[in-house]
Formats: structure tokens, sequence, C-alpha cells
């Protein structure tokens, strides 16, 4: 895989996709009504700026690949139905889960045009 500083092993990808599906299921237990007790010391929005960043930084590295745009979107979707005076969680569940698909279908190595030397 290229990247802006270099080349990537599919293991170090694979690894890195299993971390970013983890932290995407926190999202679903940070609000879930069965667990959300457990995490009030949590800082929801923190941690949801902070992954989006994240999220934001990996485009940049990978030279933006196909399917993070969607991601994006759909997770500030999910960020968007939290908002909500009636926060409908099967909604945000959906969104969140959608955004665990497109993980994995997105493709990383595909390097845009402009960035072929």
């Amino acid at each position: 895989m290229v990247s802006k500083y270099g080349d990537f092993s599919p293991e170090q990808l694979a690894e890195y996709k299993k971390r970013l599906h983890d932290k995407l299921f926190w999202l679903l237990l940070y609000k879930d009504p069965t667990t959300r007790d457990e995490y009030v010391n949590v800082d929801f929005d923190k941690y949801f700026s902070t992954l989006m960043k994240e999220l934001n930084g990996l485009g940049d590295l990978l030279l933006h690949p196909t399917g993070l745009v969607e991601m994006l979107s759909i997770l500030e979707a999910a960020y968007a139905e939290v908002q909500k005076p009636e926060f409908n969680y099967r909604t945000y569940r959906k969104f969140v889960l959608d955004a665990h698909t497109l993980l994995d279908h997105m493709n990383w190595e595909e390097v845009p045009d402009d960035h072929i030397q």
C-alpha cells in the first residue's frame, strides 16, 4: 500500500483496520441503553472528535482512499443523531455499523492519479 510517507504491508493495514473496528465498536457501547451507564465518566464528544480527526489523518496519510469521505459522512450523521433531543439508538447503531462495513470495503490500495509519480 502506497502512502504519503512510504509503503505499508498488508499485515500492518489489517492490524490497523482491526484497531479502527474496535474504536468504532466503542461508539456503540457508549450509547447503547444497556451499557451506557457503565461509561458515564467517558467524554463521548471528545472521543468522537478524536476518532474523526484520526480518520481524517488516515485519509491524508493514505492519499484519500475511496470510501473514506462516505464513512466520515455516515459517522457525522451518527453524531448528529446523538445530539437530537429524541435520540434514536437504533438509527445511531445503523450508522455506526454502516461505517464498520465501509471500513472493510474501503480501497486502501487505490492511489489517485494526481499522486502517482
